[in-house]
C-alpha cells in the first residue's frame, strides 16, 4: 500500500470514497452532491490543506483529509475526515495508513496529530489502539442557532 498527497484533481475519487466510507453503520451520512462537492473544496481549499490517500495497486482505499495548523507546541495535523473502505476495515489497512502518516508527518517535522471523534462509534477504540489519546482538559463545545 502507498500513500500520495491529494488535490483537486481527485475531488471525484474523494466524494466517492466518503460517500463509500461514511454513508453506512454505524455513521449513516446523507449527502446531496452539491454539499458534498462544496465540503470537498472548502477541505481542498483550507490553509495549509493536506489530504493523504492510501493505494492499494492503484485504487484509492483511504482518506485523510485534514489541514496543518501552527501552534505554541508545534506544528499539528488536523485530520477532519479519515476512513477506510468498509471491506477494507479490521484487516490492518488502518493502522498501516497511520503508520505511513506518522512517518510521513515526522520527515516534516510536524509534532502530533489531532482529531474528533464520537466515543460511541467502533472509530474511538480503533484510534485509542493506534496511540490517540485523549486530552482530559479539553472540551468540544458546540451551541446550536435557531
Amino acid at each position: 500500500m502507498e500513500l500520495h498527497e491529494l488535490s483537486a484533481k481527485n475531488t471525484s475519487d474523494i466524494k466517492r470514497l466518503l460517500l463509500e466510507i461514511f454513508s453506512g453503520e454505524p455513521w449513516n451520512d446523507v449527502w446531496a452532491d452539491t454539499q458534498l462537492e462544496l465540503y470537498v473544496l472548502e477541505l481542498l481549499g483550507n490553509s495549509n490543506p493536506l489530504l493523504l490517500g492510501l493505494y492499494e495497486n492503484e485504487r484509492l482505499i483511504g482518506l485523510s483529509l485534514g489541514r496543518i495548523k501552527h501552534w505554541c507546541e508545534g506544528t499539528e495535523y488536523w485530520i477532519d475526515e479519515f476512513g477506510i473502505l468498509p471491506e477494507k476495515q479490521n484487516q490492518g489497512a488502518g493502522t498501516e495508513f497511520l503508520t505511513k502518516i506518522k512517518r510521513y508527518l515526522s520527515e516534516r517535522g510536524i509534532a502530533g496529530m489531532v482529531l474528533l471523534t464520537e466515543r460511541t462509534v467502533p472509530a474511538y477504540h480503533f484510534y485509542k489502539r493506534n496511540g490517540f489519546y485523549e486530552k482530559e482538559e479539553q472540551a468540544f463545545l458546540a451551541a446550536d442557532i435557531s
